[in-house]
């Protein structure tokens, strides 16, 4: 029997396309097997417009020194989405290199960064300089701390909502900045409005003055009219503000599904009780998750 290596390369090339595209299978391990596949496997990606970086659990001195030479070299990018799952930041100056040779006429639709979050003000800061002003899916956020929170006042954050993001506001359907403050989100009611969003993932974080919670909320239904699932980082400190949401009839129908994670228990300070009392007063969201339980409504 002829092996895979014996065939030409077009053949190849061929066989991979169809175990990628009909079959839906993750090409990382053919990738690891030898550098003559790591080259190709990225090389194709690269022609379908999708730079996907993964961490391997053992990487080879041929693949480190190739990932170095492609940091090295200086091209006009055509990239349409960009995949980042890595558990520390080793990787993240070649993400940064990808964004800053991005051809500016045709920037990334789509951008999936599951990474540490002492890299999130990195790849912010970066977007702000080298804005992708079409994306239609932005996600931000490291998987083993879903309860962290950006400071407040970071003034990144301001920028890149001003750039990349305000100018997207028209192409976006899921937004998943789950460390994203929502009050420095909010700052920008007057200037963005996000009507293809469906989905979207925030910190919540806001002014504690009962009489303020009206208007945070009106504002919060305005920005995304046509949310459909809404998911927000809770701290205690934000409980009621959180709760003043549910306590408002008047808001919904709105969005159909509403979860929230913590740092914290979220029993510590919301009742099953509580939760199921304030939710059947509202019209059109049948389903909350918080972190223990998960309470399907009709």
């Amino acid at each position: 029997m002829m092996q895979l290596t014996q065939l030409p390369l077009e053949l190849q090339l061929l066989i991979i396309n169809h175990i990628k595209k009909d079959n839906h299978l993750d090409l990382a391990p053919l990738s690891q097997t030898c550098l003559q596949y790591f080259t190709m496997v990225a090389d194709r990606f690269n022609w379908t417009r999708t730079v996907a970086i993964l961490q391997p659990s053992k990487i080879h001195s041929s693949s480190l020194n190739y990932l170095m030479n492609v940091k090295s070299i200086k091209k006009r990018l055509t990239t349409k989405r960009l995949e980042v799952h890595n558990k520390d930041t080793d990787t993240i100056g070649l993400v940064v290199r990808i964004l800053e040779n991005q051809q500016t006429n045709s920037t990334i639709n789509e951008i999936e960064m599951m990474i540490p979050t002492n890299a999130h003000d990195k790849v912010y800061q970066t977007l702000t300089n080298f804005p992708q002003t079409q994306l239609n899916q932005f996600t931000i956020r490291d998987p083993t701390d879903d309860g962290y929170i950006m400071a407040a006042h970071d003034d990144s954050l301001l920028r890149f909502l001003s750039t990349t993001l305000s100018q997207s506001q028209l192409t976006l359907q899921h937004l998943d900045i789950s460390s994203f403050p929502s009050n420095i989100l909010l700052s920008q009611f007057n200037t963005c409005q996000f009507p293809l969003t469906k989905s979207l993932r925030i910190a919540l974080v806001g002014c504690q003055d009962q009489e303020h919670f009206h208007q945070y909320w009106r504002q919060f239904k305005s920005m995304f009219p046509n949310l459909k699932e809404l998911t927000l980082t809770l701290t205690k400190q934000n409980v009621s503000l959180f709760k003043y949401l549910i306590q408002d009839i008047s808001l919904f129908p709105w969005v159909r599904r509403l979860t929230i994670t913590s740092r914290e228990t979220p029993k510590g300070y919301l009742s099953r009780e509580e939760l199921r009392t304030s939710l059947l007063q509202l019209s059109g969201l049948n389903r909350i998750t918080a972190g223990w339980d998960m309470i399907a409504l009709t």
